[in-house]
Order: structure tokens, then sequence, then C-alpha cells
């Protein structure tokens, strides 16, 4: 085995390491890494609990969309941006999948979309792996009105007032409990306190000083 190619191994178990740990299915590894089921069994040591997820694979576009409920769209949304902005200083798309899929999941906990859901949203827009050769499903675009970017299917993708779930979720923000409690309010102190802390405690330090 080459150098080149021990790296390349030695990069695909790592990626296998950490796409595992956030829950992903063999099936999904398998198209990020080339690694099969056997192989991740070979390096890898899985629990009783941690076999295969029983049901079918969230691979269906149509059952998506028809199910999709507005905090999944945001999350779907906010998931493929963070991995955008990962591709575009990383050329490598599953390094870039799951590298985004941690950030997500360390801003947005509990995570709305599993690790191999937000897999298939990547491979239906951007056309990779099980999805490669086929038309995007979604396409990601910029709101006119709230400037966000979200997802949306092609057709669609102009028509903001009505798709553009972050616009939906300002309208619907202060009517509904559950969302408020699911996009809790930060609170930030004041710049101009901030600054004046800042300005301040020098001169108190020198003062008691």
């Amino acid at each position: 085995m080459d150098s080149r190619h021990a790296a390349r191994h030695a990069h695909a178990l790592d990626l296998a390491r950490r796409a595992l740990a956030f829950g992903a299915r063999h099936s999904t590894v398998g198209f990020l890494t080339g690694l099969d089921r056997w192989a991740l069994r070979r390096y890898f040591i899985f629990e009783p609990e941690e076999c295969p997820k029983a049901g079918n694979r969230p691979s269906s576009p149509e059952c998506f969309l028809k199910n999709a409920t507005l905090f999944t769209m945001v999350d779907a949304s906010v998931v493929y941006a963070i991995y955008r902005d990962h591709r575009d200083r990383c050329p490598d798309a599953a390094e870039a999948v799951v590298s985004a899929y941690g950030h997500y999941t360390h801003r947005r906990a509990p995570p709305e979309l599993s690790f191999d859901r937000a897999f298939y949203l990547v491979s239906w827009t951007d056309r990779l792996w099980p999805w490669a050769g086929r038309e995007a499903v979604f396409r990601l675009t910029a709101c006119a009105r709230c400037h966000c970017r979200y997802l949306a299917p092609p057709a669609l993708a102009d028509d903001h007032a009505r798709d553009c779930p972050f616009c939906k979720l300002k309208l619907r923000y202060g009517r509904e409990p559950r969302i408020q409690v699911r996009f809790a309010e930060r609170k930030y102190p004041r710049v101009t306190e901030a600054l004046a802390g800042l300005v301040t405690a020098p001169r108190n330090a020198a003062e008691s000083g």
C-alpha cells in the first residue's frame, strides 16, 4: 500500500468514525467512504444497540416533501447552508457533509434532522452519491424579503412569499408557543453596555490599585 492510498484509507476510516458517531446508517457511510458493511464491522466494534437501524432509509424526496413541517424545512435550509459554506472551502463533499452536520448539531440541540436525512438532502440538491445523474430536487435560493437562504424545489425557488420557511417562522412566531420554545430568542447584552464595561474596567482597576 503506497502512502497516498494509505492516506485515503485513513481518511475514509476517520470519516466513517465521525459519521457513525452521529448515528449514520452503514449504507450512508458506504456512500460517503466506499467502505462496505463488512469493512465497517472489521474496523469498528458495534454494541448490540448499534445494529443497523430498522425501517426504510429516508431516501425518498417525495416522502420528505409530503411530510415536512416548518421545523423540518427551516433546519433543512440551515443544514444545507452550513454544508455549502464548508464545501466552498473544502472540495471533498463527504468531508463537508460530516463537518457541516457536526456544526449543525452544535448549534441546534436536539437536532431536528438525523445525519441520514442531512446526507440525502445534500445528495438531492447537489446530485451526488445515490442521486448522481438525476434532476436536482432542491435549490438554495435567497429570499427577496428576509434575505435568508433556504431550500426549495427549483420550480418554486422564486416564490418567496409562499415558500420561504424563515418568513413563515417570523409570521407565526408571536402566536405559536411551540415555535417560541423551539426557536427561543437569545438574550445578548446591549452593545453600548458591553462597550461601557470594556471602557470602565481598566479605569476601575487603576483606581482600585
